[in-house]
């Protein structure tokens, strides 16, 4: 066809026209955006942030517009893997039923305790200054806070941290079980509760007292303003039947007596794998050898532990029953071993047990005390982005 002065004018329209396009994403508003992308899950919401730019920065870096809106998701399960010197990990999706590969933004090995609450991870290192770093996995936002009072190298450590969604603060305690020598070769335990407030920025040490014969433990967690701490009266029975004392961290008790008297037996004695907050209510798992073995699930309700469930003994001799541990988060509880590639998990509302696809992380490991301290390094956590430290 001819480009006479009329096919001329077209072309230069179609040039105007090319000219004009523009992308959704360039005239959408970051808050806008913010709510496109809160309707998709969590893993999803990553996977854009790497996008460009300005999508890392919108799931990043912008203010939570619509992130507390969010559908809230099943907690996530992060197991380091140590490859020599280098520390990365592998997280569970329970709503994919997938294992990602998971770049932690700490670099330590050594860190040996852990404790999360509503989207927050608190790591602590006791071999290095009890150096404790707060954060958020999702959004790779860590803090390193003040270093831990009363000393180092205690015999029991527990750490437990809450977040309040009202305040937007955070509580982070650390629980220090320690064995001294009384004259006449004989021994005590001494215990000193350290409360962190993320409003002050400081610690403060409202409990010193010896225990006597009570002995501490490594289980904390915080449910509604009260620490709730495992103690057991010291026997040379490797089984003993826990007791739950609660610490209102408003009001310190004023002596160890008070907390003994008011303290709560488990039904029976038992190993405490886990002392967990579920949607704030007090849970814990623990592996019983009387009258049968096994795993059981209690709940505690007015003073009271309700039995929630028993692990099958068919799932029972699967889990290296001797050396596991428990964490959870919402509704779901994550039951793992040092030796046991796949993770058990169970659901508190549908009362189901169900295994995991085998961890693809390549661990080397060198002993028998590197596995046992990778399995305690494990904790779940809630996929949050309106959380930070």
């Amino acid at each position: 066809m001819p480009k006479d002065s009329d096919g001329v004018e077209e072309e230069e329209e179609e040039e105007e026209d090319k000219g004009t396009l523009l992308s959704c994403d360039a005239i959408l508003p970051n808050e806008l955006l913010q709510k496109v992308f809160s309707l998709l899950p969590i893993a999803n919401i990553i996977k854009l942030g790497i996008v460009c730019k300005r999508w890392y920065e919108v799931v990043h870096y912008c203010p939570p517009l619509s992130w507390p809106m969010m559908a809230p998701h099943k907690p996530l399960f992060f197991r380091p893997c140590f490859n020599g010197c280098t520390f990365s990990g592998r997280v569970y999706d329970p709503c994919l039923l997938r294992w990602y590969s998971f770049v932690s933004a700490r670099s330590e090995k050594s860190m040996r305790h852990t404790a999360s609450s509503c989207g927050l991870v608190c790591l602590m290192n006791s071999n290095d200054g009890n150096r404790l770093f707060v954060g958020n996995p999702i959004k790779r936002d860590w803090k390193l806070l003040p270093q831990v009072p009363g000393g180092s190298d205690p015999y029991f450590i527990a750490l437990a941290l809450s977040f309040d969604s009202r305040t937007r603060g955070y509580t982070v305690v650390v629980a220090k079980c320690l064995r001294t020598r009384l004259p006449g070769n004989s021994w005590q335990w001494h215990l000193s509760v350290h409360i962190y407030q993320s409003t002050t920025r400081s610690w403060a040490t409202p409990f010193s007292q010896d225990l006597g014969l009570w002995k501490g433990s490594q289980q904390a967690v915080i449910c509604d303003g009260v620490l709730y701490y495992s103690v057991a009266f010291d026997l040379a029975r490797p089984v003993q039947r826990p007791h739950l004392v609660a610490f209102d961290l408003a009001k310190p008790p004023s002596t160890i007596e008070s907390l003994i008297q008011e303290s709560i037996p488990a039904p029976f004695d038992l190993v405490c794998a886990g002392l967990i907050n579920l949607s704030n209510k007090l849970v814990m798992v623990g592996r019983i050898d009387w009258p049968c073995k096994g795993v059981v699930i209690l709940e505690l309700e007015d003073k009271t532990w309700r039995e929630v469930a028993q692990m099958p003994f068919s799932v029972y001799m699967m889990l290296d029953s001797k050396n596991f541990t428990c964490c959870g988060a919402g509704d779901f509880l994550f039951m793992h071993s040092s030796v046991c590639q796949a993770l058990l998990t169970f659901d508190m509302k549908q009362k189901v047990w169900k295994w995991s696809s085998h961890c693809p992380c390549p661990c080397a490991y060198t002993g028998q005390l590197e596995i046992r301290s990778l399995s305690n390094c494990c904790f779940c956590f809630e996929p949050r982005l309106d959380v930070s430290p």
